[in-house]
């Protein structure tokens, strides 16, 4: 831009000087020529007469012709001067027109003058050469982006596919209801969750990795699948848990760790078998809301000398137990206020399925934190133990 007022006040200084020189040698030719043919027509009628004198008046007039001719053609090549130092510019703004509608291989105007408009054609040059590689850049950077958002949907698409199906089989619809969600803070995330039904029992976890993004969800998924293997053929919930912790702390050189809760549920007594390495405590509904006795040990991945302490509780008849990662507690408005146990409590109150349970609380998250971005990944997870079998 400075080059282009630089340039315009070049020419504008130009054609005003061109100007300036036109008018005063057109004044200067006017007044010397009236001068001189008027002396010189009152000196013909004093020494030849009226009639020479007229003479030599129609030899004035054909000279004055002539100057007038000599002017036009003088005020045709100023005329011509001016066009030639501004049509370079017009050609260039046509040139910047293209270019500025998305045309990077618009073709500059020539320039054979040594002058400003030599070197605006040479910054143009420039401009365009790094437009035109900022622009393959761009278009380089937006296709990888691509790729990554395109892998990244489909690791979330993965990732939820490895999270239990929201099913219970009939022939323990009337005992059990359980319902369990994850809700990413990113494309994928760290928190797991996962529960099935064996023997007669039920086997369950939640748990949240540190971090986020991918390296997390790579930890959660396994975290999720060596849980799954482990309890295939294992149900002493100590020994799945100190399985869990070797292999977490094993080669663990991203120091990544895992809060993680794990239970077994016998569906015939209602007893339950829980550890708590450094998860949440779960919370218990029936005729009152308290929270499940788990004291915390370390989490997954810390030591491989942890003991992990492992507890009992018989769940009364239609009691629900609510499990959840912290960012339920954690979750943050506009004004950096967090959601809370008090809301969470309060939330916990209403008697409805595990399904509406955790749909309600997902409901009162989002209209507290209103428009804020999420924080962190929010998971819970309900289960309802209606009644002992007959």
């Amino acid at each position: 831009m400075s080059n282009l007022l630089h340039i315009r006040e070049s020419l504008a200084s130009r054609i005003s000087l061109w100007v300036v020189i036109y008018v005063v040698v057109i004044l200067t030719i006017s007044a010397y020529v009236g001068d001189y043919f008027l002396m010189k027509l009152i000196r013909e009628v004093q020494e030849h007469g009226l009639l020479h004198a007229i003479t030599v008046r129609r030899l004035s007039l054909a000279l004055t012709m002539v100057s007038i001719i000599t002017l036009i053609v003088l005020t045709g090549q100023l005329r011509r001067l001016i066009h030639r130092l501004i049509a370079p510019l017009t050609e260039f703004t046509q040139a910047v027109d293209e270019i500025a509608q998305g045309n990077l291989q618009a073709t500059l105007p020539t320039i054979h003058s040594k002058d400003e408009m030599q070197r605006l054609h040479h910054s143009f040059c420039i401009m365009q050469q790094s437009l035109a590689h900022q622009m393959e850049e761009l278009k380089q950077v937006n296709e990888a982006k691509g790729r990554i958002e395109g892998e990244l949907q489909a690791a979330c698409d993965i990732q939820q596919s490895m999270l239990p199906k929201v099913y219970v089989p009939t022939t323990n619809g009337d005992y059990l209801d359980i319902y369990g969600q994850l809700i990413s803070a990113k494309d994928v995330g760290g928190d797991l969750y996962d529960f099935f039904i064996s023997n007669g029992k039920l086997f369950f976890c939640i748990g949240d990795v540190s971090g986020k993004g991918v390296p997390a969800a790579l930890v959660m998924a396994m975290t999720l699948s060596q849980f799954r293997n482990v309890v295939s053929y294992e149900d002493d919930i100590e020994k799945v848990i100190q399985s869990l912790n070797d292999t977490r702390c094993e080669g663990n050189e991203t120091v990544m760790f895992v809060t993680f809760f794990a239970g077994v549920l016998d569906l015939n007594t209602g007893l339950l078998r829980y550890c708590n390495a450094g998860h949440n405590k779960p919370f218990i509904m029936n005729d009152s809301i308290t929270e499940l006795p788990a004291k915390p040990d370390l989490p997954l991945g810390v030591s491989d000398e942890t003991v992990f302490v492992v507890r009992e509780y018989t769940l009364p008849t239609d009691t629900t137990l609510f499990l959840y990662t912290d960012g339920l507690t954690e979750a943050m408005n506009a004004q950096r206020k967090l959601f809370g146990r008090e809301r969470l409590k309060d939330q916990l109150n209403i008697k409805t399925s595990c399904k509406q349970l955790i749909e309600g609380m997902t409901q009162a998250v989002h209209q507290f934190v209103g428009d804020a971005p999420q924080s962190d990944d929010l998971t819970m997870m309900s289960i309802h133990w209606k009644r002992i079998r007959d």
